[in-house]
Parts: structure tokens; C-alpha cells; sequence
């Protein structure tokens, strides 16, 4: 199927899963020139990837969808899903592998062949990576074995980022393609890559969906501090600052140890890569680690709290000096995102100035979070500016009122029983309460 052809499936999907319940016949029936054998793997797909994210209501509800179409079109499960063979998962390893080596690691080139070949991203591929490359790189003469390795490195880190498929396959195969090459490239033989790859592990551990999350982030702060021993500040500053950066995001996510501790050691993390980060010479990382710390600021528990949001609040800021909605529109929402939390949460200054800049702050980062496109996110924007209007001090009390339970009411569109149990179950607690205090304040 072609990429045109794909979307417009993967629109239908969107229609079906965001349709009034009962809807979904008419649906399909008004697009009966979309619905053949592609249409059900990529069903089939996506179902996965919800899978995956936790969304298992919508995956089955696809399932069942599906099943109900493979009757209806007579089309056998096995043309829709059946499993490649051996050679053919070769066959494809080989071409991948050769694109990304031909196109020096070009995403545009190697995601289009990977997006042709979405039914053999799993757990077959990985065993035909992991065994093709340990005999290839034991046999082959060394410069070729070296060229092999660097490939699967590439290949390994576009894997990683690749947004099509499942994202639990593509994060097991980077992984699997990063520990093998650890095994081709020493600390002896080739510190810089070897440190370069443990850090790439890092990051792939700490995106990790399957297994442990919190054994996932113990081995992706190894992989960083492994690093950290090749990378120095002397002798790689940048790299050494990347590494701080990665290091201290998944000490603000590390589940073990005491929250405190690792909160502490987050910042100084983050403190260390601001050291080489600086807005003159690497203004985009700069931000990203402004960002990053007050993240952790506004969630620090040690010291004084009103020092740690002022902290956070000015972090935040300089973040903004670069993160422009122009230029980073996606980052430039999420900070003033963040930013309105920091001010609802605010000690020092005027309560009701402050809960006015955050609701500024949300309403902000709505420009960008719109419902078609960052859906998650604006519903948990608008669930932060529900909370700012139920607190707001300015204002009439029963207007405020309406606006917090309007910011509820469309959150729960996106929040719903089945999708986000825990925080529909919060939403629906808030609008009962503020419809109660409305039902008050009018009487």
C-alpha cells in the first residue's frame, strides 16, 4: 500500500474509535472503497500499538471490528497476518540494512522500507538481527566487520525513533541491535563509539514499554554512568553534557531509591550539563536542560518549597527565550504547560496574580494542543486550566465555576471510563464537586 492509501486508513481508524457509540456501521458502510485486506493489517497494527500504550479498550474494540470485517469480506486470517518465513525476515534484514548503509543513515530512505515492512518489526526479526550479525561480525575480515557494525548502529538508533508500527517492537529491536554491537565495540577498542552506543542505551531503556519499568530505568542510568567513564568533560564536553542531561531525566523518573535522593541528584546532573550547555554556544540544549531542571525543581522535595518553584519558574523562562512558537512549537507549548503548573503551585507573590499567569500559561499552550492533533495533551492542559479557573480568586465565582467544569467536560472527552480510568474517575469527582459549589454560589 502506498503512504496516501495509508493514511487515509489510518483516518477511518480515527473516526471509528472517536464515534458515538452505535455509529460505526454507518461509518464503514460511508467507506466501503477503503475496506479490503490492507485495511485489516493495518487495523491489525494499530490495534498492537494501542496495545502497547496501555489503550487495550481501544485495540479490543479495532479487534472486534476486524473479526466482524474478516467474515463479512471472506478474507482468510492468514492472508491478513500470516508470518513471514525465515528467508523473507533475511531478505528484508539484508535490505534494510544495505538503505541504511547506502543512504549513510537517511531516516526519509530507511522508514519507507520499514514502513512497507511493519508485519516483520518483531520479535522474529530481532532473532535474525541478533544471530546474522554475531556470525557475520566473528567471521568477517575486520574493516568489513567495522562497516557492518557501524551500520546496525545507524540502523539501531533510526529504529528507535521510528514512529510507525509498534513502539514496543522498534524499542526490543534498537536494544538488541545496541547489545550486540557491544559486543563488536570494546571499551579498549573503541571507547568514543562504545560510550556512544551505551548511551544510546540509555535512551532506549529509558522509552522502554516492555518489561520493568523501574528495572528499565536502573539499566538505562548504568548505561549512562558506563558512558560517562569514556565521555569527560575534558575530553568530550558535549557528549559529557548529553550524557549529564539523559542521566539526570532518568534519575527524575527512577523508581527505586529515595525520592529525594534521586531528585538531588537530578539536578546536579542537569546543573553539570548547563556547565557546557550555555544559550551562546548550544542554545537549543540549553533550553532543553532549562526545561529538564525545573521540571525537577517543581517536583524537589528537599529545601524550601517557595525557593524551589521560584527556581522552577525562572528555569521554565529561559527555557522560553528559545523554545519560540515559531521555531519549536511542540516544546514551546509543553513549557508553558509547565510554567502554568509552577505558578498554580506558587507560594510567593499575589495568590490571585498567580493562578492569572497560569491560566495565561494554559490557555497558551492550547494554541498548540489542539484536540486533532496532541489529543492526550489537551485534555491534560485543559484539565490544569479547569483546576486554575476552580481556584481563580479574580473573576465572578459562578463564571469561574462554569469554566472549570467546561475545561472537565471536554478533558473527558479524551479522558474516558475505558481509555484513562484514573483520571476520568478525577474528573468526574471534580465536576460533581464544582457542580455542587455552582449550585450553591447561585442560590
Amino acid at each position: 500500500m502506498n503512504q496516501q492509501r495509508r493514511q487515509q486508513y489510518l483516518k477511518l481508524l480515527h473516526q471509528l474509535l472517536t464515534c458515538p457509540k452505535g455509529k460505526e456501521i454507518k461509518i464503514i458502510n460511508s467507506n466501503r472503497e477503503l475496506v479490503d485486506a490492507d485495511l485489516l493489517q493495518v487495523m491489525a497494527q494499530s490495534a498492537e500499538y494501542l496495545t502497547a500504550k496501555g489503550q487495550q479498550n481501544a485495540a479490543d474494540f479495532l479487534l472486534r471490528i476486524r473479526s466482524k470485517l474478516l467474515k463479512g469480506l471472506e478474507i482468510s486470517e492468514t492472508l491478513t497476518s500470516a508470518k513471514a518465513s525465515s528467508e523473507e525476515y533475511q531478505q528484508f534484514l539484508d535490505e534494510v540494512l544495505l538503505a541504511t548503509n547506502n543512504s549513510k543513515g537517511d531516516g526519509e530512505v530507511v522508514y519507507q522500507l520499514l514502513e512497507e515492512n511493519l508485519d516483520k518489526l518483531d520479535h522474529n526479526f530481532i532473532n535474525i538481527l541478533e544471530t546474522w550479525a554475531s556470525a557475520k561480525l566473528s567471521e568477517a575480515e575486520p574493516e568489513i566487520a567495522k562497516d557492518i557494525a557501524n551500520t546496525i548502529w545507524e540502523f539501531s538508533t533510526l529504529i528507535s525513533d521510528f514512529p510507525l508500527g509498534n513502539p514496543a517492537n522498534n524499542r526490543e529491536i534498537a536494544i538488541a541491535g545496541y547489545q550486540t554491537m557491544l559486543t563488536f565495540f570494546t571499551n579498549h577498542s573503541n571507547p568514543e563509539i562504545w560510550a556512544a552506543i551505551q548511551n544510546n542505551l540509555g535512551n532506549a531503556y529509558s522509552d522502554r514499554i516492555r518489561g520493568n519499568r523501574a528495572n528499565n530505568l536502573e539499566k538505562a542510568i548504568d548505561a549512562y554512568q558506563i558512558a560517562l567513564e569514556v565521555y569527560t568533560k575534558s575530553d568530550f564536553p558535549e557528549d559529557w553534557a548529553s550524557t549529564q542531561n539523559n542521566l539526570g531525566i532518568a534519575y527524575c523518573e527512577r523508581i527505586r531509591g529515595d525520592r529525594a535522593d534521586n531528585l538531588e541528584i537530578a539536578i546536579k546532573a542537569f546543573q553539570l550539563a548547563l556547565e557546557i550547555r550555555t544559550k551562546l554556544d548550544l542554545p537549543i540544549d540549553w533550553a532543553m536542560t532549562h526545561y529538564n531542571l525545573g521540571n525537577a525543581y517543581c517536583e524537589r522535595i528537599r529545601g524550601d518549597r517557595a525557593d524551589n518553584l521560584e527556581i522552577a519558574i525562572e528555569a521554565y523562562q529561559l527555557a522560553l527565550e528559545v523554545r519560540t512558537k515559531p521555531d519549536f512549537p511542540i516544546d514551546w507549548a509543553s513549557t508553558h504547560n509547565n510554567l502554568g503548573i509552577a505558578y498554580s503551585d506558587r507560594i510567593r507573590g499575589d495568590r490571585a496574580d498567580n493562578l492569572e499567569k497560569a491560566i495565561a500559561q494554559y490557555q497558551l499552550a492550547l494554541e498548540v494542543y489542539t484536540k486533532p492533533d496532541f489529543p492526550e495533551e489537551w485534555a491534560r492542559t485543559l484539565y490544569n486550566l479547569g483546576n486554575a479557573y476552580s481556584n481563580r480568586i479574580v473573576g465572578e465565582t459562578t463564571e469561574n465555576l462554569e469554566n472549570a467544569i467546561a475545561c472537565y467536560e471536554h478533558a473527558s472527552e479524551i479522558f474516558t471510563r475505558d481509555d484513562f480510568p484514573e483520571d476520568w474517575e478525577n474528573l468526574q469527582r471534580h465536576i460533581a464537586r464544582l457542580l455542587i459549589q455552582l449550585r450553591n454560589a447561585i442560590d
